[in-house]
């Protein structure tokens, strides 16, 4: 931008900041496999582009990261792993953290629209949520947290 007039440079910045909107409103619609292939896009020409340009870059990154962190509806409280559980997720080389992390994002897995609505009630007036997954080799772990938030529980539909 060193050798442009105010009026190009202006022109340059809206033209980059209508790009990075519409990239944005794509970006939102991809799974996470294309949101990390575009991030590894960026962080390939990185090293190539001009100061200007990689500081325009690296801002945007950071605004499509912020779109991958999960959102937090509820606190889990102390958290406990049924020994079944644990066994389930060892057998599967899973860990907890990504089932709670979806548990508390609102991705309730494998549970019927009703227990579905539910849970986004249960969110909002502070009732017990339950949510169902399965692990990778087909294990179905229940996540229930309690209603005063002060514990949230991994555990087999068989330990109920």
């Amino acid at each position: 931008m060193n050798n442009l007039t105010q009026t190009q440079q202006d022109a340059k910045q809206a033209y980059l900041t209508y790009q990075s909107e519409q990239m944005l409103a794509l970006y939102e619609k991809a799974d996470t496999q294309e949101r990390n292939a575009i991030i590894k896009h960026i962080d390939s020409f990185l090293s190539i582009v001009s100061t200007d340009e990689k500081t325009f870059w690296l801002k945007f990154r950071r605004r499509l990261e912020i779109l991958n962190e999960p959102k937090v509806l509820f606190p889990l409280g102390e958290v406990y792993l049924t020994i079944g559980a644990k066994e389930a997720l060892e057998e599967s080389d899973q860990t907890a953290i990504e089932f709670l992390s979806r548990h508390q994002s609102g991705d309730y897995g494998d549970v019927c629209e009703d227990d579905r609505r539910e849970n986004e009630l249960s969110v909002k007036e502070g009732f017990r949520i339950l949510s169902a997954y399965r692990t990778g080799k087909g294990e179905r772990i229940w996540i229930i947290t309690e209603a005063d938030r002060s514990s949230t529980t991994c555990l087999l539909p068989s330990e109920y």
